[in-house]
């Protein structure tokens, strides 16, 4: 064989044992779970999850961050509705990253790994291969699959040991989960409890609850990490990088609770006095059909259409009934009233329905059923007389 060929191999082993080389991260490496706390945007209202790689002998201080999106895809509101919001995995330098969580005023807390130098080598090439732009993109999926649970897969696969997370937690429902998150949100608060259904009563293992960054650094912290037959703790070291208070225990006034509270004596103080003076309220009738419908046509088309997890069965759609759009306009028809006030025998029915199915309707929909049950019995008490 030629030299000139003998030459070419060396130099091509030569480059590919170098950049293997450039790989392996070297003895003093750490690797940490960065925990930010919830920030003042609904987007950022359950905090957010991320891998730091530190080497200085390398050079090397990289967060991979799981929570990249934007909101200038194409159709983004709608994808989002329907549950097909794409998120990327994405490397950037750490000194670009923790800047943007002390400007928000949002602490942020580090949980140094106890990995072998192996482990923490295969965890940062399997990280790398993740980040690359064929592999990067993932279907987003808030309580199965995000930036904290796609955090805690990565070391569970990668780590080089089998890791062990306590059960001891106490089950509780998505529900309750994600409600602790929503005081400073009042009014986004009523909107998820309008569009997620009974599914998300179902109770959730401390496993299943590491969804929220939160609670997945609360479940590292008792971790522990079976390397070579040797048992130990996972997290070695627990840091703060930056501290200020958390936005999660700002708690606003229940503004949605309070408007429809007072919503409700207003139609329960027009109908009593329509009653007492025998004047008909027509209009209200009118105004709380369509708006029921309305509400129980979006609801409906996120229960049938949406890939969002625990978003049917739907029990909202009991007050929320599409079809009262439909009966707002028959109602005018005053000739017809005879017949089609059986309607609202049904619609009584149904909302009297809704306050025994299990699902927990937030406190401000109690309000709106209660106002549309008085709207039944002032039209139907007079087949009573």
């Amino acid at each position: 064989m030629n030299m000139r060929y003998y030459l070419l191999i060396i130099f091509f082993l030569l480059l590919f044992q170098a950049k293997s080389q450039a790989q392996q991260l070297s003895p003093d490496a750490s690797v940490s779970v960065i925990t930010c706390n919830p920030g003042e945007e609904v987007y950022s209202m359950y905090g957010h999850t991320a891998i730091r790689v530190l080497d200085p002998a390398l050079g090397i201080d990289v967060v991979f961050n799981y929570g990249v999106f934007s909101f200038e895809t194409p159709n983004f509101l709608y994808r989002f509705a329907k549950g097909q919001t794409d998120y990327q995995v994405v490397e950037q330098r750490f000194s670009g990253f923790l800047p943007e969580y002390e400007e928000e005023r949002r602490s942020v807390y580090e949980q140094v790994l106890n990995l072998s130098p192996e482990g923490k080598t295969h965890l940062f090439l399997a990280l790398i291969e993740n980040a690359r732009p064929e592999n990067r993109e993932y279907r987003y999926n808030f309580f199965m699959d995000n930036c904290a649970t796609r955090v805690r897969d990565m070391i569970e696969r990668n780590s080089g040991g089998t890791v062990h997370f306590s059960d001891n937690h106490p089950a509780e429902s998505y529900r309750d989960l994600i409600k602790k998150f929503h005081q400073p949100f009042p009014w986004f608060d009523l909107g998820i409890d309008l569009l997620v259904g009974k599914k998300a009563e179902e109770p959730v293992t401390a496993y299943g609850q590491m969804f929220l960054p939160e609670y997945l650094m609360d479940q590292f912290a008792k971790a522990e990490v079976t390397i070579d037959g040797k048992t130990q703790p996972l997290v070695l070291d627990t840091r703060t990088l930056v501290e200020y208070p958390n936005n999660k225990h700002h708690s606003e006034l229940p503004w949605a609770t309070i408007v429809f509270g007072v919503f409700f004596l207003v139609v329960a103080g027009i109908s009593v006095r329509g009653f007492i003076r025998k004047k008909k309220t027509d209009w209200l009738d009118y105004a709380l059909l369509a708006l029921s419908g309305i509400a129980g046509l979006i609801i409906g088309w996120v229960t049938l259409y949406s890939e969002h997890p625990a978003v049917s069965p739907n029990y909202n759609l009991l007050w929320a009934f599409p079809l009262n759009v439909v009966f707002a306009v028959i109602w005018k028809i005053k000739r017809w009233r005879p017949y089609t006030k059986v309607y609202y025998y049904l619609t009584g029915s149904l909302l009297v329905l809704a306050f025994i199915t299990g699902q927990q309707f937030n406190p401000a929909v109690y309000f709106i059923i209660l106002s549309l049950l008085v709207r039944v019995v002032a039209n139907l008490i007079p087949d009573k007389k």
